[in-house]
């Protein structure tokens, strides 16, 4: 940093970088092998971060450079999932979360089976199984739907849920209806408006926050769902909450009233 420059605090610059890697590395890009230039660059930069002792910086770098789609950089930043700084693990799932390479989906799931303390802290628990939802795939489905209700903080239930409804696969949308069922009252009644948008954007049918309704729904289609390659469209006010929670929010989903968006969505507002 350059003297005089102001100072930005550690999770204005991750809320930062982090919103540089969600526009620009997408987990369901497909993208060209990187640049060996490229990749020899981040490996140094990563590789010189790890043996800094201020964890802003690493957490800095692994933003910057952790989203090179190559074995060698996703290597180095799934060793930072095992920091003992909370901001710089943060900084490692949201790398992971966007760098679109499979052994970056490998780490994440290994990290959830096998790092405690990733689990113990709710935030990194929530932001790695939303990283691992980011993918979409398959095989994390019962990484995302195991033990559901043994967590106690919504965020984290939020992220199972969702992560489920990435997931476009019969599999999937059981899983969803089996926690439906399995759930207590209470938190159930707290968890409909997520299991609702889940399934919504799996299956492009929407019964509301009712439980019954959903599964009436599911005995009867079950034989017969199709999946199409990409969700349906979702109604506006489902489509901002999806797209707001795996930074895909596009600035015309915004609203559009400055009263409604505040001041200083524009430049110059």
């Amino acid at each position: 940093m350059q003297a005089g420059a102001p100072k930005c605090a550690p999770a204005c610059m991750f809320r930062t970088l982090s919103l540089l890697l969600c526009l620009f590395a997408r987990a369901d890009d497909v993208r060209p092998p990187p640049d060996p230039a490229r990749v020899k660059t981040a490996v140094a930069e990563l590789e010189k971060a790890a043996k800094s002792d201020s964890a802003p910086e690493r957490a800095r770098v692994l933003l910057a450079q952790g989203n090179v789609p190559d074995p060698a950089v996703v290597k180095l930043v799934a060793r930072a999932l095992r920091d003992k700084e909370p901001d710089v693990q943060r900084a490692a799932i949201e790398a992971l979360r966007f760098v679109a390479h499979p052994d970056a989906l490998k780490e994440l799931q290994s990290a959830a089976r096998e790092e405690k303390p990733l689990r113990k802290l709710p935030e990194l628990h929530a932001a790695l199984l939303r990283a691992i939802g980011q993918y979409g795939d398959p095989s994390s489905v019962r990484i995302l739907g195991e033990d559901a209700w043994s967590d106690d903080e919504a965020p984290v239930i939020q992220a199972r849920i969702l992560g489920l409804g990435r997931i476009r696969t019969r599999e999937a949308v059981d899983k969803l209806i089996d926690l439906m069922k399995s759930a207590s009252a209470a938190r159930l009644a707290a968890s409909m408006p997520d299991f609702r948008l889940a399934l919504v954007s799996e299956s492009g049918v929407d019964r509301g926050n009712s439980p019954e309704g959903w599964q009436s729904w599911w005995n009867e289609h079950r034989s017969e769902l199709k999946f199409d390659a990409r969700p349906t469209e979702l109604p506006t006010d489902l489509a901002r909450k999806w797209k707001t929670y795996w930074g895909d929010m596009e600035y015309d989903a915004r609203p559009t009233k400055r009263a409604d968006r505040g001041r200083g969505d524009r430049p110059g507002s």
